[in-house]
């Protein structure tokens, strides 16, 4: 990471939690993912769908998956 970028991230970090996600947000709106990136995510996906298809993994349903993971942020897990 180059100075102006390190100093940039730095002063991100002072914000409050919901002003850094809005501006996550707003620079992946604005931003093309490389090649490289969206291939290496590919790759992810491929991977899970394998541990899907072999048993590693289940598929949870929307509504008990985004119940699970909110009682996991109340708790502070």
């Amino acid at each position: 990471m180059n100075a102006a970028v390190c100093h940039l991230f730095e002063e991100v970090l002072l914000l409050p939690s919901e002003a850094r996600t809005e501006l996550v947000e707003a620079i992946l709106e604005r931003s093309t993912p490389s090649e490289d990136f969206l291939k290496q995510q590919l790759e992810v996906v491929a991977g899970r769908m394998e541990n899907v298809r072999t048993g590693a993994s289940k598929l949870i349903p929307a509504p008990e998956s985004h119940a699970s993971v909110l009682a996991s942020l109340k708790s502070g897990r």
